[in-house]
């Protein structure tokens, strides 16, 4: 990644985290349906 300019550099990150809370709001949502499928 050189030559990459702070710009290029905060929007990959920003890229990143964005794809981490997805993956972490999807692992939740899917613990959530399988508590409530025991429940049920």
């Amino acid at each position: 990644m050189d030559g990459e300019t702070p710009a290029q550099k905060a929007a990959r990150l920003a890229a990143a985290a964005a794809a981490l809370a997805a993956k972490t709001a999807a692992d939740a949502a899917a613990k959530a349906a399988a508590i409530a499928a025991a429940a049920a």
